[in-house]
């Protein structure tokens, strides 16, 4: 394997990348852009793993209710076999034996207790250098069947190539998650990458975070079953709904506002969490958000031979000393570093976390629906064409974190803005 400062253990199977493109029009697209926005995907997700600093970390199970590493770094090239010998875009198999290994993921509910052989130390993992060649050998057969294949437009989901189109997008779900189990690994064994682009820290004001009145309107939701962009089940057919009047907050829920429910016990009240929220809460023995770090011994989650390992080991002696003391016992965990808690980022939390919060901050305070989401954003009238979806939007894309465009910042970094659409995370 070929080692560099960007890939010092030699497992990229093509360019180091960190920026996205943005997606092929199935109505309209040639062989150049879909082999172009293929090449992309493969070497964004494999750029991800450049941040483990060792052969050793793609072993560990960062999460408990999660499959190592080594499973994630292997797994989206054996869909793409999978799924192309389905559709017959390809007869034969590049390597049966990892296409088994790697292809089915484990559910991350408790219930699947069927799963947990492989991710204890026993279960036998291939070599990292076996799984670099299988991703090797895929990306081969997929430029080859990009190459040959008959590009018919507009592709739909009725076409074969629709196949190559899930490949991709299942490639680009998992950065996010093998970038959150990235970041739930001990700070050890990972590295700040080549060209990160971190997040401003600065704990600047966030603003008044006021409740802004939206008229009742009507909302299309979801996409037609020809709409010329490739789409999961969940995102069919085109609804139109009426949304009753409602009123939002103006910025996304920051970490100093969850401070506050964190310090008033919320984590330890029952009565704020529903039945299910407060089993996973007693399951996690959650006491704060998971990527806030304190230093009481946490329990952080992790499985196999990372059980017994606790993010909250930090020296009080890092203390930001422009911070009161009780807000000094929090820093934040990043992909790859440790930080002085920014206040005024969008806090992350999950659904559990949140509706216990809004519980906690009055009866009248809920999370918004989908239909309301749709209503803030104020697009415009669904056309037939990704004109009027944003992730094809470029002018969109210099302000607004489509494709990960762009770092957390301050949830008013952009004051014109209202409901914190450039970062969202989490708003009443």
């Amino acid at each position: 394997m070929a080692q560099n400062e960007e890939d010092p253990l030699g497992i990229l199977t093509g360019p180091y990348a960190l920026s996205s493109m943005t997606p092929p029009d199935l109505s309209s697209c040639s062989k150049e852009d879909v082999l172009e926005y293929f090449e992309n995907t493969y070497s964004l997700n494999e750029s991800i793993f450049t941040i483990l600093k060792s052969e050793d970390a793609f072993y560990k199970s960062p999460d408990r209710l999660r499959l190592p590493l080594i499973f994630y770094f292997g797994h989206t090239a054996s869909v793409y076999i999978n799924k192309l010998i389905l559709s017959n875009l390809i007869t034969e198999r590049v390597n049966f034996q990892l296409e088994t290994i790697l292809e089915t993921g484990v559910d991350e509910m408790n219930w699947d207790d069927t799963e947990h052989y492989r991710m204890g130390g026993s279960y036998k993992w291939p070599a990292l250098s076996e799984v670099v060649e299988f991703r090797r050998q895929v990306r081969a057969v997929i430029r080859n069947v990009i190459k040959n294949a008959d590009f018919d437009l507009p592709i739909t989901m009725d076409s074969p190539l629709w196949a190559l189109f899930m490949g991709f997008d299942h490639e680009r779900i998992h950065l996010e998650t093998s970038s959150v189990l990235i970041r739930q690994l001990p700070l050890e064994m990972v590295r700040v990458p080549v060209n990160w682009r971190r997040g401003p820290t600065e704990n600047g004001k966030a603003g008044l975070n006021e409740m802004v009145s939206v008229c009742a309107t009507d909302v299309q939701m979801g996409k037609p079953l020809d709409f010329p962009s490739y789409g999961w089940d969940n995102e069919y057919p085109e609804i139109n709904i009426s949304v009753p009047a409602f009123a939002a907050s103006k910025y996304l829920i920051t970490n100093a506002e969850l401070l506050e429910f964190v310090n008033d016990d919320g984590y330890r009240n029952e009565s704020l969490w529903t039945t299910e929220g407060w089993q996973w809460k007693a399951f996690r023995e959650a006491v704060h958000p998971t990527f806030w770090v304190c230093t009481n011994g946490c329990k952080s989650g992790c499985g196999g031979l990372l059980s017994s390992y606790s993010h909250c080991r930090v020296d009080v002696s890092q203390r930001d000393n422009n911070l009161s003391k009780q807000v000094q016992t929090y820093r934040l965990r990043t992909v790859c570093e440790l930080v002085v808690m920014p206040w005024t980022w969008p806090v992350e939390v999950n659904h559990h976390e949140a509706r216990a919060y809004c519980r906690w901050k009055g009866k009248a305070i809920r999370l918004l629906t989908e239909g309301e989401h749709n209503a803030i954003r104020d697009l415009q009238l669904r056309k037939k064409d990704t004109s009027c979806d944003p992730v094809f939007r470029k002018e969109l894309h210099l302000r607004s974190n489509l494709n990960l465009a762009f770092c957390t910042s301050t949830v008013s970094v952009f004051n014109e803005v209202l409901f914190g659409l450039e970062k969202s995370q989490f708003e009443l």
